[in-house]
């Protein structure tokens, strides 16, 4: 995790969710970049996109709203 990503988190940042591998998942408070919301992931480990399950990969990515865990 970098450290100018974790800092830009705590200013920024909201929670959404945690998945099975326990990454965090949060979108910006306020503001849109380009007509969309800001969401970022931080890995609770090593930095693997393919730790992602799918369900947090489609909210990510704008595909869904909320997070098929989560009951859309």
């Amino acid at each position: 995790m970098y450290i100018g990503t974790l800092i830009y988190t705590w200013l920024n940042g909201s929670k959404v969710g945690t998945d099975e591998f326990g990454n965090r998942y949060y979108r910006a408070r306020k503001g849109k970049l380009y007509g969309r919301e800001r969401r970022w992931v931080l890995f609770k480990d090593k930095v693997e996109a393919s730790r992602v399950p799918a369900e947090w990969h489609a909210w990510l990515h704008h595909t869904t709203d909320q997070p098929l865990s989560q009951g859309a």
